[in-house]
């Protein structure tokens, strides 16, 4: 039997689509203008009549909520044929990131079996749905022969349980589908299609909505990093590269309802008026926020806004039930790019970066001169996490550890000619030994960094293979507004490799890849890497074997280390307890720590962990995790680690996380010890043929 989904190619002429007229046009103008740039400008040759049928399969996608479960009479009446496939007789509906059972359709096989609305919905026939996005998606998992049995696994409440649903006739009842019928011309009609939907659909329909999911869809079935931006997400998205946003500089989180202060910012507005770390936001605007439920996202609501205008915060302090009030002037507020930088040991820095923004580079330098002057010969640069930014900055970076007019990358795509880009400035970093960390979430610019100081034997790469993203988007602004990146071209390292995974088997198999290395054991074992024979290149000075195929494989392997770890300590993670507790413990005991301990290597050298360790385990008790002492005994050394890091930086500033929490760091405690042993530094950088 057949499935009959809405496969039909846009009649631009005709998406007026349940909308305005001005509003219907506006949307022609996007439309045509995007698949006129698909057309001219994206990195491969691509087959239009289906970008255009995509586009449209997307707007359905947006459209159904789960299928939608109509009385056989409607069927009649508009002459359609319903699927010939049994369903599980639910709708779903997508909750924050979950799949929620909307609800459940009378004597159907779910509810024999026992599925209930708003049951959470976490695996079908054995398949985890963290990459189900569509209700298409999901369809295609839940549909098959009558009689037939589904395994759903699913949540209700805190209780996980799986049942099996036996897909059953649906009695009076057909999944909505929408029939396929050709014009004169051979092109496929759109407004059939609208017209059912508009007499069947039984909510309202927004234009801009069904177009831009539409529109993401159909980017998405192009490649993994092609995408869509809508005005807000624009905002939120260029923020932390631009380096700044507009705000009153703090640091804060959510503990029990209340917004607490961890750090206003220095130099920030807060700061400047006398918000103090501890402090808790009790109204904004006279609003109350205090035991309301906030979300961090309503803190952010409230607190960003343009440059100049004026925010009123009433906070408590300490022990003191008066509410103080306070008027902060909002103002341009830092976003720094690197997290930490401090010295290691006595002639090796490290420095930390989460991402490659217009500021980086000045961070960089004024880090760099700062642990020179402590005695810095040796640098370790940890892009682990590392998703990348601005491709100017990678650049940048590159150029300050390279020496002589060399090839930093180039970018090739079919419309556009290989652009190379090549070192041109003076180094801060020319001399000294250089070790980069690197893992399978560092991507992008990290990776084009990793690759030019792997291929030019500048120094090691130290680690587990990166991501593998190298297509280039160009960014384009849409009448709208709105904004897509396409896919233009390709990265490559000075030695040819193309940086770019493969992504032949679609978006679903490429976000999975990764979690298939620690599936297929590369995670954990270097003998489990898998090399294209074909992909082997050369580094331009002493001719060490490369490897090409996506992403960049580091010179020494760190397996990754889960001997540290135990389920008792990964629900301390996932309920955040080492967050809330922490911040808890400090805000509870500040004036006394401050007093105790004078500065970070004070505090450092001397907390006594095991006392904070007892509170922990109370506190947890008390948000019903239980102690166990075999699973606390194997993760002992890193609910330590773990929380004394957190305690820091709630004491001092973020920053000092990364000194504590680097003791669990293994691919740096190795890269210690490969750049002080002159011989093993030596011998990891010889030929390999």
């Amino acid at each position: 039997m057949k499935y009959y989904i809405l496969i039909i190619f846009l009649i631009l002429s005709r998406i007026s689509l349940f909308s305005q007229e001005d509003e219907s046009k506006s949307t022609e103008i996007k439309i045509q203008r995007l698949l006129f740039l698909i057309e001219q400008m994206y990195v491969e040759e691509v087959d239009m009549k289906k970008v255009k049928g995509d586009l449209v399969i997307g707007m359905y996608n947006s459209l159904s909520p789960s299928f939608i479960y109509q009385h056989d009479s409607i069927f009649k009446k508009f002459n359609i044929r319903p699927l010939e496939k049994e369903d599980l007789g639910i709708k779903i509906k997508f909750q924050k990131n979950k799949i929620i059972v909307d609800s459940v359709l009378l004597k159907s096989g779910a509810d024999i079996a026992g599925l209930r609305k708003n049951d959470e919905i976490i695996e079908v026939n054995n398949n985890k749905l963290d990459d189900v996005f569509y209700y298409s998606d999901f369809n295609l998992l839940t549909l098959g022969e009558k009689n037939s049995i589904c395994k759903i696994k699913f949540k209700r409440g805190v209780d996980t349980s799986s049942l099996n649903i036996k897909r059953t006739e649906l009695i009076n009842h057909s999944i909505l589908s929408i029939p396929i019928t050709k014009s004169n011309n051979n092109i496929y009609e759109f407004s059939i299609a609208i017209k059912i939907f508009d007499q069947l659909y039984p909510d309202s329909i927004s234009n801009a909505l069904i177009t831009e999911n539409g529109i993401r869809y159909m980017l998405e079935q192009l490649d993994p990093h092609s995408t869509y931006i809508s005005l807000k997400d624009l905002h939120d998205m260029n923020a932390p590269l631009k380096g700044s946003f507009t705000g009153v500089g703090i640091r804060f989180q959510i503990f029990k309802d209340t917004i607490m202060v961890v750090q206003a910012i220095p130099g920030g507005p807060s700061e400047k008026v006398g918000l103090m770390a501890g402090d808790k936001i009790i109204n904004i605007n006279n609003e109350i926020v205090a035991g309301k439920g906030i979300k961090n996202s309503g803190v952010r609501e409230r607190l960003l806004g343009e440059k100049g205008t004026t925010v009123e915060v009433g906070i408590k302090r300490g022990q003191d039930d008066d509410i103080l009030d306070f008027n902060i002037v909002r103002d341009k507020i830092p976003i720094y790019s690197v997290d930490a930088s401090y010295m290691v040991n006595k002639n090796t820095g490290y420095i930390k970066l989460n991402n490659f923004s217009s500021t980086s580079i000045n961070e960089i330098r004024k880090s760099v001169i700062e642990l020179r002057d402590k005695g810095m010969e040796n640098l370790i640069l940890d892009l682990q996490n590392n998703g990348g930014g601005y491709l100017r900055t990678a650049v940048d970076l590159a150029d300050e550890l390279l020496s002589g007019n060399k090839k930093i990358v180039s970018t090739k795509g079919r419309q556009f000619p290989e652009k190379t880009y090549n070192r041109n400035n003076l180094s801060l970093l020319e001399k000294g030994k250089i070790i980069i960390l690197v893992n399978e979430s560092s991507a992008s610019a990290s990776e084009i960094v990793s690759g030019a100081v792997q291929d030019w034997d500048r120094g090691l790469i130290v680690g587990r293979r990166t991501f593998g993203k190298g297509l280039v988007q160009k960014p384009i602004d849409l009448p709208d507004g709105t904004q897509v990146r396409i896919t233009t071209s390709k990265y490559y390292t000075p030695s040819g490799r193309c940086i770019q995974k493969p992504y032949d088997n679609g978006s679903v198999a490429y976000r999975k890849e990764k979690y298939n290395r620690y599936k297929s054991g590369e995670s954990f074992n270097v003998d489990s890497m898998k090399f294209n024979e074909n992909e082997i290149f050369k580094t331009l000075i002493k001719q060490r074997n490369v490897y090409g195929g996506g992403g960049i494989i580091p010179d020494y392997f760190i397996p990754l280390d889960t001997t540290g770890t135990s389920p008792y300590f990964s629900k301390l993670v996932r309920k955040g307890i080492f967050n809330q507790f922490a911040l808890y413990y400090v805000n509870t005991n500040r004036q006394e720590l401050e007093n105790k301990y004078l500065n970070f290597d004070h505090f450092n050298e001397k907390f006594n962990i095991k006392q904070a360790v007892k509170d922990l385990i109370k506190y947890a008790e008390n948000e019903n995790i239980n102690f166990e002492k075999n699973e606390f005994d194997k993760a002992e050394n890193t609910i330590k680690i773990r929380l004394k890091a957190n305690i820091a930086q709630d004491l001092f500033d973020y920053k000092k996380f990364y000194q504590v929490i680097n003791e669990l760091n293994s691919a740096l405690q190795k890269s210690l010890e490969i750049i002080d042993d002159q011989e093993a530094f030596s011998k990891l950088v010889q030929a390999n043929n």
